[in-house]
């Protein structure tokens, strides 16, 4: 009888075509820094099982899988360049913190836009690190394979969590690929 942890088996729940796509991201982009004069990617320790637990007993809900997998194999990276950030992740035990003011979203004065904002799991900023545009879990929209939707989080824009996304949905496997690529073909 296994004794497998919930969290190895988040671990490897990821499908194995967004941990094949994911590893050929991270080549991609450490490739390409690697080649890019005075750009840097710097990779934070991939964390364990219980480091994953206790996250997920922070936030109170179940990690996505590509989530977990790509901290567990990866860790967390940021990518430099003349000291300032071009692209990241945010730390994970930050998720929370890295949300923006509801006091400074448009409609934040909108329990529901507050509400959205405390609930949803900010882990990326999507461009220019001076403006708060952030990449977010949705809480509120899971698929049966413990998937969060990745939703933007625009702060000249107001906000909102659906409960579903259909076919609109895109997972932490499928945005950091897109992610990474866009980033080697803007600095290319």
């Amino acid at each position: 009888m296994s004794t497998e942890s919930m969290q190895e088996r988040q671990y490897k729940a990821c499908a194995p075509a967004a941990r094949q796509a994911m590893q050929q991201t991270v080549q991609r982009l450490r490739e390409f820094v690697a080649g890019s004069e005075g750009m840097s990617v710097v990779f934070a320790e991939p964390l364990e099982a219980e480091a994953v637990a206790q996250l997920e007993r922070k936030y109170g809900l179940a990690l996505p899988p590509s989530y977990v997998h790509f901290l567990r194999t990866h860790g967390a990276f940021v990518v430099q360049y003349g000291g300032n950030e071009l692209i990241g992740m945010t730390d994970p035990a930050h998720l929370h913190a890295a949300a923006p003011d509801p006091d400074d979203a448009v409609d934040g004065d909108d329990d529901e836009v507050a509400e959205a904002i405390s609930e949803a799991l900010f882990f990326q900023n999507v461009d220019d690190f001076a403006v708060e545009n952030f990449w977010c879990f949705n809480p509120r929209d899971r698929r049966d394979d413990g998937e969060l939707c990745v939703v933007a989080y625009y702060h000249d824009e107001a906000f909102a969590l659906a409960e579903s996304s259909g076919e609109w949905f895109r997972d932490f496997g499928a945005h950091i690929v897109d992610v990474v690529d866009d980033f080697v073909a803007t600095y290319a």
